[in-house]
């Protein structure tokens, strides 16, 4: 019967896409504030924003929501990834279908985007009635942390995630533009509330990037609700007159020219912090096509189309389409997998009984891996073959 293959596939997209999304939160909020606001605390303390710290409680409810605003992230990825099997959502592949340009360009789009996104939405939640409702928690953190990042009402974080759909559905994305997307959104969103301003300032104590948000740019919005509106960029504030009047003084208060100790020091967290979405955001390297015993299918192996910290595999070939009845070419049908040492860890779909299995995958030399996973009772080992090397020998073939 296909639908209990198809609640597995369900379950299997949604459970990888939440795991994905509690690290991505996990690994940045709690990375960025385990750095600035506990390890190099002391040393940046001349660049602290406010004095005193965040209220007994503000932590562990902004966890607390923050989990929720996960798991709405989560539904609206696992609807992405659905999407983009469907042939809905444009996610490709192959970079080289569109180039190398393309990708940095799509990736900018992707962040301006969202960046005018964000400001119009936060704007229209600040109409008295709509942040009453939908914003209020995330201002209850008067004095902002890391975790304040994803300290969203309901409302709030319905209108943060439907962002991503809306301009899949408008542009065609790789998933590396996607990942570094997201990497991007989740640390600047949690190092602009860390409390401390991490931005350099010029010789005459402006920013050092006039068009970047700093961190005392979103704090006064903290402080000042009806200012500083922006998420990563500060055009449109000036452009709408909504940048705080006292916004500059503030910064060239706290903020530190290159050529300081302390911005050695700020140079070392963002080092720190940059490694740290770098670990999240590498895909195994698990890739290429590779072929069943008798070639019965071919299945090609890639970063996952949304959780790209995962490895996937799609079918692209049947000896027989009739052996293969719960897949057809273009499904994927090998999911979540993640290293674990030497092997690769996830499940596989047969598409011969319908069966899905979880078990592992380990290279055996350059151009074969072998496959052992089990379905309750029921366990298998096979040896697939890389197609280039199965290529390769057929080519030697009179």
């Amino acid at each position: 019967m296909p639908e209990p293959c198809l609640f597995t596939h369900l379950a299997g997209v949604f459970s990888g896409v939440l795991a994905t999304d509690f690290l991505r939160y996990a690994i940045g909020a709690g990375g960025v504030y385990l750095i600035v606001n506990l390890l190099l605390a002391a040393r940046l303390r001349a660049w602290k924003i406010r004095a005193g710290d965040p209220p007994g409680g503000q932590i562990r409810r902004e966890v607390l929501a923050s989990l929720r605003t996960v798991l709405v992230f989560s539904l609206n990825g696992t609807l992405i990834v659905l999407g983009a099997e469907a042939g809905i959502v444009p996610i490709y592949t192959e970079i080289g279908a569109y180039g190398w340009a393309y990708l940095a360009f799509s990736t900018a789009v992707l962040i301006v985007a969202h960046d005018a996104w964000f400001y119009w939405s936060h704007r229209l939640l600040h109409y008295p009635p709509l942040f009453r409702r939908f914003h209020r928690l995330h201002h209850r953190s008067h004095n902002p942390t890391p975790f304040t990042s994803y300290s969203f009402d309901l409302g709030e974080a319905i209108a943060n995630a439907i962002f991503l759909p809306l301009i899949l559905l408008l542009l065609p994305a790789h998933p590396v533009a996607i990942l570094i997307f997201v990497t991007h959104m989740m640390l600047r969103n949690a190092i602009g509330h860390s409390g401390y301003e991490l931005f350099p300032a010029n010789r005459h104590g402006r920013p050092l990037f006039r068009w970047m948000t700093t961190v005392t740019h979103h704090d006064l919005h903290h402080a000042h609700a009806g200012y500083n509106l922006g998420l990563y960029f500060t055009w449109w504030d000036r452009w709408m007159g909504t940048e705080h009047p006292s916004y500059h003084e503030e910064f060239r208060r706290v903020a530190r020219p290159l050529s300081t100790p302390e911005a050695r020091a700020m140079l070392l967290a963002a080092a720190i912090i940059v490694g740290l979405g770098a670990s999240e955001a590498r895909a195994d390297a698990l890739t290429g096509a590779y072929a069943s015993p008798g070639l019965g299918i071919v299945v090609e192996f890639a970063p996952c189309e949304i959780e790209t910290a995962a490895t996937c595999g799609r079918m692209v070939w049947a000896w027989d389409p009739a052996d293969t009845a719960y897949a057809q070419p273009g499904d994927v049908i090998v999911t979540d997998l993640r290293r674990s040492g030497e092997s690769w860890s996830g499940r596989l779909l047969s598409p011969e009984d319908g069966r899905t299995y979880r078990g592992s995958i380990t290279r055996q030399g350059p151009d074969a891996i072998s496959l052992r996973g089990c379905a309750g009772p029921f366990c298998t080992t096979q040896r697939w073959h890389s197609v280039h090397a199965l290529r390769r020998v057929l080519s030697s073939v009179d």
